[in-house]
This record gives structure tokens, C-alpha cells and sequence, in this order.
């Protein structure tokens, strides 16, 4: 899907700021020269409306059905309205998305009924430039922890809060641009590094993506598999970098699971060591093809790695292990992206060794595609 408007996710637990920030964000980027448009959350419009789960009203399963085809229905039409709008930057917020209903289904039991409704979740991740999850006041703000802000909140307690916050995270582990934005600070310090990280995304200045980068020594894998507390997404990723356009290097990428594939284009180059200006946006298949027979750089082999995505102390990291070309197998990189250059990260202690590798230009995937 075309990234040329971004649509972006407001999600998180309860009590965790989404509604001010849906009003306050906004309006700060109408002051940038960006116009917004807010799908309204299905839950409480369903809520609202006067439908039930439970006795005379809907089973769960079928509260949860109809909001993910309501969910659809909206981003499709709201995706329309705005192609409409004239101006400069535009960009389309959702008030919670398809993969939230995750957090209140088993997972294989949604991902069924995804598939059954015509969608795999690598299709569902791609109907989003990022995803931003404010953590609930029960989580480091418990004072401020209350139920005045959403007449259809059902969690009373701060461990049915927490509880809600941790299933709304998991659900949307395995997309590739998810942001958690904890309350560290104060409210208005939390308001600030949403739209920090909403800017990076829209462009203002420009297209940001800075991460940090660390090879692990040791085997991990099977430690990491076997954590009951962690919720993990396992992804497959084969990406074949293009001849150069400029000073933008270029690359197509094939992501997926079990088959089901979506396809990028993406045009980046460094700024400095862990920070690079990033232009990401959907291809088809066929493009795909096209790309790879016509403008592929002949100088780098096709990377294939399994991407191990999970959280941890509120950090979303993404674990790559490498399978070809035959001479990088094994090799292990662990990723995370960040709001701020100078934001404190916590590595798992399981990870053993590591060594930052971040501004080693020896360590970025187009110097280890390069052919020896």
C-alpha cells in the first residue's frame, strides 16, 4: 500500500492519554502546514450505539467480528476522503486499528478469522506507517489513573489496566514501526514524544529512522523462543538492493509469515551513524519482479534472515537472524528503533554478550550484501 499519506495508529491501554492526544495532536501539526483527518474508535461507537455482549446482545466472537469489519470499512473511506483534500501534508490517524481486536481474542483464533474475512496479518500490518502505544496510567502513573475519560471503560482496577495495556502491546508485535510511549515523564513530556515520533513519520523536517544496532556473540534463539513471558513475531525477510538513485541507496524487501507476503520499496541514506533519512513505500508483486530483473545491483547478494520482533521493559527490539547468502548464516543483529538518539535502552540480559555495532559501516545490511 502507497505510503504517499501516512496512516498512523494511536493506540495503548486504558487511561493512557489517546484521547487528549487525538485532540492535541492535531492541532500542533495543523501549525507545521499538516492536515488531519481521526478514524473514530469502533469499540466505543459500537459501545455508544447501544450494543451489548452477553445475554440478548452479541456473542464476543461476533462483537469482535463486526468491529474489525467496521474497522475496514471506516479506513477505506476515510482513505478516500483524504486522497480529496488539497494543501500540503496530509496524514490519516486511527483511533486504534485492526490488529487491536488481537488483544481481546485468542491470537490464532483472530488471525482465522483475518484470514476467513479476506486478510492475512502481513496485509493488516501494511495498512499502517506506525504504530504508537501510550501506556496506561497504571503503568508508572497510577495516581492519574482514572475512568472519567471513557464513559465505556470497563477496567476498574490498575491490574485489569495493566493487564489490558500488556494484550493491547502484544497485539501489534510483529509490525515494523511500533513506538511505546511510556510515562517516564510528565503528560505534557509524554505529549511531546508522540509527536516526535509522529513527525519523524510525516517528515517534518524530514524522514527520520534512527536505531541502534548490536551483534550478538552467542546463540540466543532458543532462549528467547522458549520465554512463556514474552510474545514474539516471527517474520520472514528476503530484501535485494537496487543500483543507487543519487545519494539514496536502494532496496526492495519481501516480508511476510507463514506465505503471505507484502512488498517494499525503500530509499534511504545516512545522515549520520544512527540516524538516516528514510522513504518507505508498498509495491506490488509484480513490481517486485520488475525491480529485481531490471535494476538490481549485481555487486550484492539477496539477503534472507528470520526476524524475531518482541518487547521488552516497554522496548520494541527486533532480532535478525541471518540464513543467506551461505557465508552471513548464523550471524545475529539485534535492532531497535528510537524516538530520541539519546534514549536509554535496557538489552535482555538472556542476549549475553553484545557489541554496539551502530555506527560500523561494516554492519549495515547493504555492506554485508556486498559480494565478497
Amino acid at each position: 500500500m502507497a505510503r504517499d499519506i501516512p496512516v498512523i495508529v494511536l493506540t495503548g491501554g486504558p487511561c493512557g492519554g489517546k484521547t487528549t492526544a487525538l485532540q492535541r495532536i492535531p492541532e500542533k501539526l495543523s501549525e507545521y502546514g499538516v492536515s488531519c483527518l481521526v478514524v473514530p474508535e469502533t469499540p466505543t461507537e459500537l459501545f455508544s450505539a447501544g450494543v451489548t455482549i452477553g445475554g440478548n446482545g452479541l456473542s464476543a466472537k461476533q462483537f469482535q467480528k463486526q468491529i474489525f469489519l467496521a474497522q475496514i470499512e471506516k479506513e477505506d473511506r476515510f482513505r478516500k476522503i483524504i486522497k480529496h483534500m488539497h494543501g500540503g501534508k496530509l496524514v490519516l490517524f486511527c483511533d486504534r486499528g485492526t490488529m487491536d481486536g488481537r488483544a481481546y481474542m485468542d491470537p490464532a483464533e483472530f488471525n482465522a478469522m483475518a484470514e476467513t474475512l479476506g486478510y492475512s496479518v502481513p496485509q493488516l500490518w501494511d495498512r499502517y506507517a506506525s504504530v504508537n502505544h501510550l501506556v496506561t496510567a497504571a503503568i508508572g502513573a497510577e495516581k492519574f489513573y482514572t475512568l472519567d475519560t471513557n464513559k465505556c471503560r470497563v477496567e476498574d482496577t490498575l491490574e485489569k489496566a495493566a493487564l489490558a495495556d500488556m494484550k493491547t502491546r502484544a497485539a501489534w508485535v510483529g509490525h515494523p514501526h511500533v513506538r511505546l510511549i511510556d510515562n517516564s515523564t510528565d503528560f505534557e513530556g509524554k505529549l511531546k514524544r508522540l509527536l516526535a515520533s509522529i513527525c519523524r513519520v510525516v517528515g517534518i523536517p524530514v524522514p527520520l529512522e534512527i536505531e541502534r544496532k548490536f551483534l550478538v556473540h552467542n546463540p540466543v534463539l532458543d532462549q528467547l523462543l522458549v520465554r512463556s513471558d514474552i510474545h514474539i513475531a516471527e517474520i520472514d525477510i528476503e530484501q535485494i538492493y537496487l543500483t543507487a538513485d543519487g545519494k539514496f541507496g536502494r532496496r526492495v524487501r519481501k516480508r511476510g509469515q507463514n506465505g503471505r507476503d507484502v512488498y517494499y520499496l525503500t530509499k534511504k541514506y545516512d545522515v549520520e551513524p544512527s540516524v538516516r533519512i528514510e522513504l518507505e513505500r508498498g509495491i506490488t508483486p509484480l513490481q517486485y519482479y520488475y525491480f529485481v530483473r531490471d535494476e538490481c545491483d549485481v555487486s550484492r547478494e539477496t539477503i534472507r534472515k528470520k526476524r524475531y520482533c518482541f518487547l521488552w521493559n516497554s522496548q520494541y527490539f527486533e532480532l535478525d537472524v541471518f540464513l543467506e547468502p551461505a557465508r552471513l548464516c548464523g550471524l545475529t543483529l539485534l535492532e531497535i528503533e528510537l524516538t530520541d538518539k539519546n534514549d536509554r535502552i535496557d538489552i535482555p540480559g538472556f542476549m549475553g554478550t553484545v557489541t554496539d555495532v551502530t555506527e560500523d559501516p561494516a554492519f549495515t545490511n547493504r555492506a554485508l550484501a556486498k559480494r565478497r
